[in-house]
């Protein structure tokens, strides 16, 4: 587990982590979000060990998404591959995968970091490094990205440039668009990550944005080391679709 620890109190935020998060209005076709989750890799047969919250962590994505107005789509399994993310990161406007994360080798002695396809493979499955997504996406921006898995929240990480969102934290009074990438910083058990994400999506709603939201889900309990990072706009809602530039009305 990472060392990090937060310093900062949150006490005023407390009582929003209760929230239940409100409906955003209807999902809107044109604005379609991808929702992978690596089951295989972490079941039984691979790891010895039931852990049933990769499942768990898609479904809680799912209405997550869907419910500030996303198209979503789930893939896990087979459903789940290399292939797949590529073929749908150009349209997407939001994007959570929950996997096997690092800063793996991409060539010779050359690092990027990525996560794995599921594919059915318990190990040997291809990474889908941040290089490859910036390539698919052609510089287009993404709105609100969750990479639910090890290390992708890491200060050297390249996967947020990958969805065209600067690495700054655009906090109260500035905006950098509607914009927002969460990850976690060294490594992460699944049932922190399930802990921190639900809080994360039950917070958003009427008045919060996706920064307070952040803050109400690191006041949970967690296995010691446990830390998660952003970028992006701290205001914004965390809505489908574009905003006219200055955020005139961000909640």
């Amino acid at each position: 587990m990472s060392p990090g620890r937060w310093l900062r109190s949150l006490a005023a935020l407390v009582g929003a982590a209760a929230l239940v998060a409100a409906a955003a209005g209807p999902v809107h076709a044109a604005y379609p979000a991808s929702a992978d989750s690596n089951t295989t890799a972490f079941s039984f047969n691979c790891i010895g060990v039931n852990d049933t919250y990769p499942a768990k962590l898609l479904a809680s994505a799912l209405a997550g998404y869907r419910n500030l107005g996303y198209a979503t789509s789930g893939y896990s399994g087979t459903a789940f591959s290399k292939t797949q993310v590529l073929s749908r990161t150009l349209g997407d406007w939001g994007f959570y995968v929950h996997s096997h994360g690092d800063n793996y080798y991409y060539s010779g002695s050359t690092r990027d970091f990525g996560f794995r396809e599921d594919a059915g493979l318990c190990s040997g499955a291809r990474i889908i490094f941040a290089r490859d997504i910036s390539v698919a996406r052609r510089a287009r921006i993404s709105n609100l990205v969750i990479m639910s898995t090890c290390h992708l929240g890491e200060s050297g990480t390249t996967m947020p440039g990958a969805f065209a969102i600067a690495k700054t934290k655009a906090g109260w009074g500035a905006w950098a668009g509607p914009s927002f990438y969460l990850g976690y910083l060294g490594e992460a058990w699944d049932s922190d990550e399930y802990a921190f994400e639900t809080r994360f999506w039950s917070a958003i709603g009427p008045g919060y944005g996706v920064g307070q939201a952040f803050d109400v889900a690191r006041l949970g309990a967690f296995n010691a080391g446990f830390a998660a990072n952003w970028y992006g706009s701290y205001v914004w809602t965390g809505r489908a679709g574009p905003l006219p530039s200055g955020c005139p009305s961000c909640l």
